[in-house]
């Protein structure tokens, strides 16, 4: 290295002591400074969407408490006319039901998934019942599935 600076003629040598820090200036920028800001905006932008998360878990959380302790357990009945009661609002035609100790289990042929799932919410939410094990599979038609098996039990 010594050899080939002895060799450089002066204005080569003036050249060189000029460019020489701003090529350092623009590695250091390139490689560390640069990726540094990008990972802390990253880290910023992470931060505020699990913020965001928090605070929205937080106030469903409260929400979810009120609705449990406003009645959301109040399982009148027997847990084969709950299911049959809201099976006929919901227009669900129940295959077989089958009652198993303090559960129930319900086997529908084909339903809409979404009104299974609306089905299920109202169940869980406004009967006090909760799914403790459902096994679904695939109908013919695109949203339409097969309920094999629906266990239900009071909360």
């Amino acid at each position: 290295m010594i050899t080939w600076w002895q060799q450089l003629n002066l204005r080569e040598k003036r050249l060189v002591l000029v460019m020489a820090p701003l090529v350092v200036i623009f590695v250091l920028y390139s490689f560390v400074w640069q990726p540094l800001n990008d990972n802390i905006a990253k880290t910023e932008k992470k931060v505020a969407r699990q913020q965001l998360l928090l605070s929205w878990v937080q106030e469903n959380t409260e929400r979810f408490q009120q609705a449990k302790s406003s009645g959301g357990n109040r399982a009148n009945g027997s847990l084969s006319s709950i299911v049959n009661r809201t099976a006929g609002r919901y227009k669900i035609s129940i295959t077989r039901m089958q009652p198993q100790g303090d559960n129930i289990q319900v086997w529908i042929d084909e339903i809409a998934f979404n009104r299974l799932l609306e089905w299920l919410e109202q169940l869980s939410t406004k009967e006090g019942l909760r799914v403790t094990n459902i096994d679904l599979s695939n109908a013919e038609q695109p949203g339409v599935v097969r309920v094999r098996r629906l266990q239900l039990g009071k909360n």
